[in-house]
């Protein structure tokens, strides 16, 4: 695949936010817990916060984001602000179980380029599949952001 990658700048965003440890293949089922309490209100593609990630078990400890202005009115919900961040960002267009690929390629690219990169890194989805409607698979979109660290 050929993928498109760039440095760039993130905006400031305030989200509401959810802790998850575990399978990445369940994580999504709990974004509508968010949706919920914050009443449907979002202004932004949701996305997650990968702290921790282990690939071959395929557990991690990850943030659940959705942007928002709402306060959330569940419990284990809160409302973050994440500040700006330069981040060398891929967009990866397919389905989800070929996101491996992209991860490859941006591995190989951020040693190319000698970068320095820091965790949290984001899996941003622009477009994935609705709530009730799956769609079609190969015209999800996925960013893939990892915070450069900064030069000293």
């Amino acid at each position: 695949m050929n993928y498109n990658i760039e440095i760039k700048n993130t905006e400031p965003i305030t989200v509401a936010t959810m802790s998850y440890n575990g399978p990445i293949t369940e994580a999504t089922k709990f974004f509508p817990k968010i949706f919920k309490a914050i009443k449907g209100k979002s202004n932004g593609a949701p996305f997650f916060c990968y702290h921790e990630f282990n690939e071959k078990t395929g557990i991690g400890k990850i943030e659940l984001c959705v942007p928002t202005s709402e306060v959330p009115n569940a419990n284990g919900i809160t409302l973050k602000n994440l500040s700006p961040k330069k981040v060398v960002c891929l967009t990866h267009i397919g389905p989800y179980d070929t996101l491996p690929m992209a991860y490859e390629t941006m591995h190989c690219y951020i040693q190319e380029h000698n970068l320095s990169v820091k965790r949290p890194w984001r899996e941003v989805f622009i477009k994935g599949p609705g709530m009730i409607l799956k769609g079609n698979p190969n015209k999800y979109i996925t960013e893939i952001l990892y915070p450069l660290k900064e030069e000293k």
